[in-house]
Parts: C-alpha cells; structure tokens; sequence
C-alpha cells in the first residue's frame, strides 16, 4: 500500500514538473542589449542576424557615445530602440542604460563588433536558458586574443576563486535571467563581465559556459588592453575583498577567523558548565580550556603579526588604522560579546574555608499571554537580599517586577511562618533589591546579599500566605448615571497560599450592585471555604476543582453581593486559603 502511494506521488510530481517546465519554456522572452562604440561597420550585421532568432522580441542599441555613424545607422533599422550616451560612459554603463528599458525575463548581452556571428550561436547562448537548465549563459569561443584572460584574469581566478575554471571568464557575450541581474550592481567598464560572473556564483546561480565555435573581434590595441587589464583585476580583487577571498588567504585573516573560533568554543564552553544538562562538568571544563588556550594563542599570534605588518607597512598611519580595525573588529566585537556574557552570567562569587561556589545570575524574560496583563514583555530579576530599613521590621519592600512575579500588589500582606508583613514599593530607585526583616530573611533561609534568579522567587516564599487588599477604582456608575459604589466604602481581600502544587485554575470573580470589582485567579483543594462580610463569618462553602459558575449570591448593607467562579485553560501554584489555613478566604468590608 505504501509502496503504491509513494509511486503515484512520484508519477503527480513528475507531471506537475513537466508542466512547470513546459510552462515556463513558452513564458520566457529575450531582450538583447547591445553596446556601441563607434561600431558603424558591424553593427547593421549584428542587428540583422538578431532579428532571425524567433525568441528574441525586443533589441535595445546603447550607442555609447560614438563619434562615427553608429547612430545614424541604427536609426535606419526597423524594430530596434536606440538610447544614446552624450558622452563615453563605458561597456557597463551603456549595459546598465540598456538593462533599463528590458520588458523580456531573459536577457542577452551581445557587443557590436561582432562581424561574422551567425543565428545559431546567437541561439546557442541563449537555449540553456530556455530549457532551464541554467540561469546564466556565457560563451567561449575560437579567437586569436585573449591575452588579458590568460596573464590577468585566469591567474586572479585561480587564486581567490579556484572552484571557477572556466576556458573564457571574460567573453563579452552572455545571457542572464533579469531577475538575477536586478539583484547585482553592474561595474560600470570593462570589469562587468567578470563581475557578472563572480556575482553569480556567490548568490549560487547556475552557470553554464557555451561553446559557439569561431568568432572575429576586432584586435585592441596595447594601450586598450591595458586599460581592461586594469579594470578587470580591480574588479576581481573588489569581489574577493566583498566575498571574504582576501582574508581566507593571507595569515592575518586566518589567525583571525581562528580566534573568533576559538572564542566561539570558549562561549560554548561556559553555556556547557552552567546551562547544558546533558554535558558533563568535565566535558564542559575540557572544551572550556581549549577555548581558552586557543583564543590566548591566536590573540598573541594577531598582536604580533599586526605589529610586523604595521612596521614594514610604507602607507599613512591613519590608512593603517582604518584598515586595522576593519580586519580586527570581527575579534573586538567577539571578545567584548564574551566578556559581557561571563559578567553577566557570574552573578555572585561565594568563597568559603571548603569551597569557592559560583552561580550564574541572569535577567528573567517573560512574556506574557494575557490579555489583562499591563505589560507584555518584561525583563525581570535577579534581586539581592538585603535587611529592612530601620523601624520597619513588619515590611517587605520590593521592586515591581518581583511583585509581578509573586501576582501581588503594593499594600497587600503576606503572612511567613504565621508573621504578617506588608508589602511595599522599594526606595532610592533600587530596582534590583529586596529589603526584609531579618525574621522573615530567617525562615525564608537567605541571608543579606543573597542573590535571586526571578524564576527562584516563587520557589523563596512558597507555602507562604498573601492576602490581597483590592485597589477599585474611584468610582462606579449604574446606568442612569448615579454613584453605586466608592472606593472609600468598600474594603475587599482574597487569601491565597503559594504552593509547590499546581493545580487548574480558575477565576474567582466578586460583583457589587452588578460592578465588577475584584478579580484573582487560583486552584481549590476539596475542603471547606469561608465568607467574611465585614470580618464576620457570613458563609463557609464546600468546593473543589469542580466548583463552578455563580458560588454565592446575599444582599449585605443594601448591595447586591455575588461571587463567581469560572474555570479557565491554565494552571496555577496559587491555592486559595480554606478553613484549615485559619485565613479568612474572602472578606468584604463596608465602611459608612
């Protein structure tokens, strides 16, 4: 059955593939551009041998600013767009004028002096292309010169991009799909063929070399080749600089990209030891020293050899300068990223007569996916225990990024070992420190300077009771407008215990004269759980997990008083306090 399937999957693809490539064929159309300079004797042959290749539709004529009759004589010929330079801009320029005005998704560059090229190579160039099986096209072809190729071009070649062996890198003639070449800046002299086919390479195109047999250029002069001679070794040597090929051969970039590596090992090295469970402490010691003495290695090796280059150097300091900090910044930036990452990963040095102990203290980043949270992503933690400031042995302050965290509020309490504390905003901006009591620092087991993740925080004041005081809004109105309620006269605290349990949660919701005006989230234990109306025992209710929709409903002090529970997709370590935490679960207080 399964062999089957995979069979008519295959036989679906191939048809779709087909299809494709059918479609694709009869889709493609060929613009040609054709550069001139002073080409009044070819250009009329090469126009018309143009004119019998069928998938060719458009020809654009770039007269680069001749001073012969080249213009005039393309102006003559029918079907033929004709753009004219004011002045000699150069090969690549004059193609880039051209590649402009293309409407056709293939575009083939051909030069004007081509005296004796026939049909079938014109559709020669062009036909891998046309069958997809190449995205650019360049030719070879029979010809006395060549002598800029083989001294300049091949060598360079060879040297910083020895996987292109092409026999002609630097024909004139090739074709291209336009949404490549929109990609690419094109050089602006003779320097655009090759880089047209170094381009291709680094983004990964595929390029094939046609060979279309015997062709005649016309012969340049000395001074000629010199001048291409010139542009193309620039042009090769700008794309090895691009391209990463000058730094991978000479030592100062390989003693570079060694110690970037060397740093890397070293990073890893460190995440091994504290982070990576899986990676022994060994291990992680063993890769965390060769970082380390390979990065001690390479760095010494990059100081000495830049001190040698910086001696036998004859260029201005301040040359010498830029060029240094271009090739060192990559290990600049790598050392400062790792030096940052070991200070803010070592967050508290304890050393004692037995050991020295470390642990690694980060930033807690949350993010959060309720809607009725007042801020979506925060950046919490770590805080550092220290004492109470005097006279306030009955508070705890703390920053408000902690108190998010423990889901509490300024003015609530919190109850540790049956002591009652408040808790308050902290004081003098220091956002990263808790201020305890020294009795409540004892039963929670930490000590001043203690250092705690923000993750840990729950984990510090578990089995811990917090009562939370409901801060309502100034005011409440009814539909006709009329005050219903006030913050003044209504008092309201909810009762929760953090454990080490989760459980599922619901919303607890209590509504005054039909206002909303506390909500809290947490699980119920089955047990026993009591109402308080102005701190006396109103209600005690039987509830469990199962508890559901509206809980209690009474008329108190003339208001409307009912309480709701609704169960919600999400857990929770939150329980809210029953009869046997001697807590009152709820209270609603009126005042006046």
């Amino acid at each position: 059955m399964l062999q089957n399937i995979i069979i008519i999957l295959i036989a679906l693809l191939s048809v779709l593939l087909v299809g494709v490539k059918a479609n694709t064929k009869d889709f493609h159309q060929v613009s040609v551009v054709i550069p001139a300079f002073n080409e009044e004797k070819t250009i009329e042959h090469v126009i018309n041998t143009v004119k019998q290749v069928s998938e060719i539709v458009q020809i654009i004529v770039v007269d680069d600013g001749s001073t012969d009759n080249t213009a005039e004589v393309v102006s003559n010929i029918s079907d033929v767009s004709l753009i004219s330079h004011s002045s000699n801009k150069g090969k690549g320029s004059a193609m880039k004028t051209g590649l402009k005005k293309v409407t056709g998704d293939i575009v083939l560059f051909l030069d004007a002096d081509l005296s004796e090229i026939n049909s079938k190579q014109i559709k020669a160039i062009i036909q891998p292309i046309l069958d997809n099986q190449a995205d650019i096209t360049k030719t070879k072809f029979k010809r006395e010169a060549g002598r800029v190729t083989e001294l300049t071009a091949k060598p360079l070649l060879n040297f910083f991009f020895p996987e292109l062996s092409f026999e002609q890198p630097l024909s004139g003639q090739f074709a291209a799909v336009k949404t490549f070449l929109d990609k690419i800046d094109l050089e602006k002299d003779y320097g655009v063929d090759i880089g047209i086919v170094l381009d291709a390479d680094a983004l990964g195109m595929r390029i094939v070399e046609v060979d279309i047999g015997n062709i005649v250029h016309q012969m340049s002069t000395l001074k000629e080749l010199n001048l291409m001679a010139n542009e193309v070794v620039r042009t090769i040597v700008d794309r090895a600089i691009s391209y990463g090929r000058l730094t991978m051969v000479d030592d100062l970039g390989n003693a570079i990209r060694m110690e970037i590596l060397a740093l890397s090992i070293t990073t890893f090295g460190i995440f091994s030891l504290f982070f990576i469970k899986y990676i022994t402490t060994v291990i992680a010691a063993v890769i965390l020293l060769v970082g380390i003495l390979l990065s001690l290695y390479y760095i010494v090796k990059i100081i000495r050899m830049s001190i040698r280059i910086y001696r036998q150097s004859k260029i201005g300091s301040f040359q010498m300068l830029k060029s240094f900090i271009r090739m060192h910044f990559p290990v600049i930036i790598s050392i400062i990223i790792l030096l940052t990452i070991v200070t803010s990963l070592v967050g508290s040095v304890n050393i004692s007569s037995n050991e020295i102990s470390i642990e690694p203290v980060t930033k807690n980043l949350v993010i959060s996916t309720s809607n009725s949270s007042s801020s979506a992503v925060d950046v919490r933690g770590p805080y550092t225990i220290e004492s109470a400031l005097e006279n306030e042995e009955q508070l705890i302050r703390l920053p408000n990024a902690a108190l998010n965290t423990l889901q509490s509020q300024y003015g609530d309490y919190i109850y540790i070992n049956d002591v009652r504390y408040q808790l308050e905003q902290s004081v003098n901006n220091e956002n990263g420190i808790i201020r305890m009591p020294e009795a409540a620092r004892t039963n929670l087991d930490v000590q001043t300077e203690d250092v705690i993740r923000d993750s840990d925080l729950k984990s510090l004041f578990e089995g811990s009771y917090f009562i939370y005081n409901m801060k309502l809004a100034d005011e409440h109105l009814n539909d006709s407008g009329n005050s219903t309620l006030h913050q003044e006269n209504v008092n309201l605290s909810i009762a929760q215990k953090l454990t080490d349990k989760i459980g599922y949660a619901k919303t607890l919701s209590v509504y005054v004269n039909d206002t909303l005006i506390a909500q809290k989230t947490g699980y119920f234990d089955d047990g026993y759980y009591s109402i308080y109306l102005d701190g006396e025992s109103a209600k005690t209710l039987h509830l469990n997990e199962s508890s559901n929709d509206e809980i209690y409903n009474v008329t108190y002090q003339n208001s409307d008083i009912i309480i709701k529970l609704e169960n919600i997709d999400i857990n929770t370590t939150y329980k809210f306090a029953s009869t046997n935490d001697n807590l009152q679960f709820i209270n609603i207080g009126f005042v006046g």
